[in-house]
């Protein structure tokens, strides 16, 4: 099978498009001052990338991103925020990204729960379990300071009873459940489950370099 010599064959020149090894900080300290300034930067930065804030809450300091979809050996123009190795993985299995910024106090550590205690599952609105600390209206005589944390998942798609071809994934069928009579066929639809398989640490520290410099006014 020569599809792995072929698609690094087609990288190789063009691998000067494709972007560097993780560098930069891992985190962004934002004084309480800033954080309106840091909140909106963050918004920028993300949709300039194609990361699309679906929501954006200010009094809880979090964003999450609608996801953007890798590119492939046949996308070089995608290839500015990928690495050699994601457009490979991309080009073999349909990759998407989608980011989560999150402000939060300096020095926070997530506590983990006891392992006897029981699971009593997400906090639902409204919930008394439920605290809110809005981060825009924290002490102004810098007790409030934050740090900015972003977390970039790469999500892989697979398709129940999806029956490819060792050599394209265009001439791949669906299998089906013969012994269940269907007279009207249903419509077809997406059936795709996402699934996260990595953390994109790279991307991660770009955007908040990036960030950093949408601050510092560069």
């Amino acid at each position: 099978m020569v599809v792995v010599p072929v698609v690094a064959a087609l990288i190789g020149p063009l691998a000067g498009g494709c972007a560097s090894s993780a560098a930069g900080p891992s985190y962004l300290a934002v004084p309480r001052a800033q954080y309106e300034q840091a909140f909106a930067a963050a918004c920028d930065v993300a949709r300039s990338e194609g990361l699309v804030p679906e929501i954006a809450d200010r009094q809880t300091g979090t964003i999450s991103t609608e996801p953007r979809a890798a590119g492939s050996v046949l996308e070089p123009w995608t290839w500015r925020q990928l690495t050699a190795s994601d457009v490979v993985a991309g080009s073999f299995g349909y990759e998407r990204r989608r980011a989560s910024f999150e402000f939060v106090p300096v020095g926070f550590k997530q506590a983990a729960p006891e392992g006897a205690a029981p699971l009593a599952g997400p906090v639902l609105p409204g919930s008394e379990r439920l605290v809110v600390t809005d981060r825009s209206s924290l002490d102004p005589d810098g007790a409030g300071d934050l740090e900015l944390r972003v977390s970039v998942s790469v999500e892989r798609q697979f398709r129940p009873g999806y029956q490819g071809t060792a050599y394209t994934r265009a001439l791949g069928s669906y299998s089906r459940d013969v012994t269940v009579e269907e007279e009207d066929p249903a419509p077809a639809r997406d059936r795709s489950i996402w699934t996260p398989v990595a953390r994109d640490e790279r991307l991660e520290r770009e955007l908040i370099a990036r960030i950093a410099e949408r601050i510092a006014g560069k």
